[in-house]
C-alpha cells in the first residue's frame, strides 16, 4: 500500500505543476495580447 500513496503523491505534483504552468501560460497570452493591442493603436496613430 505504501506504493499506492508514492503514486498518488507523484499524481498530484504533476497536475500541480501543469495547473501552474496553464495559469503561467495565460498569463504570459494575456499579456501578449494586451502588446498587440498597444502596437495596433500605435500604427493607427502613425497612418
Amino acid at each position: 500500500m505504501k506504493n499506492f500513496e508514492y503514486l498518488l503523491a507523484a499524481w498530484i505534483a504533476v497536475w500541480a505543476v501543469f495547473f501552474f504552468y496553464q495559469i503561467n501560460l495565460g498569463r504570459r497570452f494575456a499579456k501578449l495580447r494586451d502588446e498587440v493591442e498597444r502596437l495596433k493603436q500605435q500604427i493607427q496613430l502613425l497612418s
